[in-house]
């Protein structure tokens, strides 16, 4: 509220009575106002132009169930541009409210038109063919464009070309050899994505669901990915033998569907409950006498404890693996594991290492700390800046998500794009 109360001083509120920057409700609604359309399309008229406004406003069907008492989540006015929040909000509100923002705009603004491409590309007695994607007219990605979890995902654009260019080699090619490759792991997005898809809760139990398995240590988040844990793998194993038609996708989506239709005065929830126990009940019977008590095994690093001299073991916590002694409760030592990235710090010349913070972003501090905070919040490459010898690192940079290398001194601007585009 404070953040609404700032931002709405001597500003007039819209007639709606908006009290923030977004309003704030639980919906998977695609529905906007008519007075939020009309003020959207004079802004792109206004700012891209009359040939980016649709003839008629952008309607999008709602899914089956949807909770759709609500408008779609939006900003309260276009009028509020991200820009001109900088000072308000904190980094992450900033990023969330842009994100918000700039997909309610591009919703409502007319198609892309893309050409695909075959290129065929001659090198003495080789032919190279290479096959894309040519923008003919931006629409919508004027504004924004989806990004993506996976490389593959990725749509290839190809430059402009004409009939018998002759193109500039790049001074270094990059053989690749591509095999068949598994099914990525889940991220957040693609896992909640996927339970959408498979009718599998409801949006206000995405993030829930989310943070559960997170926090009984099922599964870890490395590199935005989910990996499975020991612990996670058994407890998947054990329902599965003695629960096997209620760990099931399609016994969740069904037992949503009877919800619904109780919901919806079609069914009894009694007799559904009733219907729903006496099956049960027989799995908790044989689960009761066959189950066995698991006990994980300790894995054990290759670090002694400098307090008691025990070998030190691995543990799970809130922000993932830690180093700890078995001796607990009499010896309560325990530490992070620290990984080096390469270069030492330019303040106290201390290796850097990989830290987790809150939420396990990933991080890269001094490994001298607390007496050296010195902190990088984008992976070092190893290497130093040649203007002014701070470690260079990779980041992701505009709505490209293109991959440069840059100097992490703010007040250098060192950057360059890589070559693995």
């Amino acid at each position: 509220m404070a953040v609404a109360q700032q931002l709405y001083e001597g500003v007039e509120l819209p007639a709606e009575g908006a009290v923030g920057l977004i309003t704030y409700m639980r919906t998977d609604s695609t529905r906007i106002s008519e007075t939020a359309i009309a003020e959207v399309r004079e802004y792109i008229k206004n700012v891209y132009g009359d040939v980016y406004v649709p003839e008629k406003p952008r309607e999008y069907s709602v899914k089956k169930n949807a909770q759709d008492a609500h408008e779609a989540i939006r900003p309260t006015s276009v009028k509020r541009h991200p820009d001109d929040l900088k000072d308000v909000l904190s980094r992450d509100q900033l990023r969330l409210y842009r994100l918000i923002y700039d997909r309610f705009v591009a919703s409502q603004m007319t198609s892309a038109i893309l050409d695909t491409l075959s290129v065929d590309l001659a090198a003495g007695d080789a032919i190279f063919r290479a096959t894309g994607s040519k923008i003919k007219f931006p629409g919508f990605m004027k504004v924004y464009t989806e990004s993506t979890d996976d490389q593959q995902d990725e749509q290839g654009y190809l430059p402009d070309l004409t009939v018998d260019q002759v193109l500039v080699p790049r001074p270094t090619l990059k053989p690749e050899q591509h095999f068949t490759q598994p099914p990525p792991r889940y991220s957040e997005a693609r896992l909640i994505k996927a339970m959408e898809e498979l009718g599998i809760g409801r949006p206000s139990t995405y993030a829930p669901t989310v943070d559960t398995i997170q926090k009984r240590g099922y599964v870890l988040l490395e590199e935005k990915r989910f990996v499975p844990t020991e612990l996670g793998e058994i407890v998947v194993d054990l329902l599965k033998e003695f629960f096997p038609t209620i760990v099931d996708v399609d016994f969740t989506a069904q037992l949503e569907k009877q919800l619904d239709q109780v919901e919806e005065g079609e069914s009894d929830f009694v007799q559904m409950l009733e219907q729903f126990y006496s099956g049960l009940e027989g799995y908790l019977e044989v689960a009761e006498k066959s189950m066995e008590h698991v006990q994980l095994e300790e894995e054990y690093a290759d670090e002694y404890c400098e307090k008691c001299g025990r070998q030190m073991v691995y543990k799970h916590g809130r922000f993932g693996k830690f180093l700890a002694c078995p001796g607990f409760p009499e010896c309560r030592n325990a530490k992070p594991i620290v990984k080096e990235v390469g270069v030492n710090c330019p303040r106290c010349g201390k290796p850097l290492v990989e830290r987790r913070g809150k939420k396990r972003k990933v991080f890269y501090g001094c490994s001298g700390y607390p007496e050296c905070n010195y902190v990088l919040w984008d992976q070092p490459t190893g290497e130093l800046c040649k203007f002014c010898g701070e470690p260079l690192v990779r980041k992701r940079k505009g709505k490209s998500n293109q991959d440069v290398v840059a100097c992490s001194n703010p007040n250098c601007h060192y950057e360059e794009a890589t070559n693995d585009a």
